[in-house]
């Protein structure tokens, strides 16, 4: 499914970093989605829309295991001795196992976006790691991290719980 819609997700990604300094790219390069298909195929061809792609597929795994155990972790702590989950601890555990995920994973969302870019001057997901690393410092893979685990907590806190209510 993430490959279905990696076209989309790459416009996005443009549309979203589209006039930031650095990004090159100028704030009136992508009008819509339509303009931005065109642009994309006509300057960089068919497999342009799949730039950063591969990193996301290597991502859902981890992320998806690293959240489903997470969730148990915290559920199994939540629980204290009776055993019993009320919503709150449900909430609770779902909120930390998505932010679990979300946080072990960052550093490939960081590289996902970077080679999404155009002319991004990688070579590929190792040479992107290396050269942010050194030339950034580790930190760099992480950047934007806060906000990203602010925004799958709720999420992740109502998929989880709702699913565990429901069953």
């Amino acid at each position: 499914a993430r490959t279905a819609s990696a076209p989309l997700d790459r416009i996005k990604l443009l549309f979203q970093v589209q006039a930031m300094e650095g990004a090159g790219i100028s704030k009136t390069a992508y009008t819509g989605v339509g303009q931005a298909f065109a642009k994309i195929y006509r300057e960089e061809g068919i497999l342009a829309f799949w730039k950063g792609n591969g990193v996301n597929v290597i991502r859902v795994a981890p992320y998806a295991a690293a959240q489903l155990s997470s969730n148990d972790f915290y559920k199994s702590m939540l629980a204290g001795e009776s055993g019993k989950l009320g919503l709150k601890e449900r909430l609770v555990a779902g909120a930390m196992a998505g932010m679990t995920g979300t946080a072990l994973t960052h550093p490939l969302d960081t590289i996902r976006l970077r080679l999404a870019l155009p002319n991004h001057g990688y070579t590929g997901i190792s040479n992107a790691f290396y050269s942010v690393a050194t030339k950034e410092g580790v930190g760099a893979l992480y950047k934007g991290l806060i906000p990203t685990l602010a925004g799958i907590a709720p999420y992740a806190a109502i998929n989880f719980a709702s699913y565990d209510m429901a069953k």
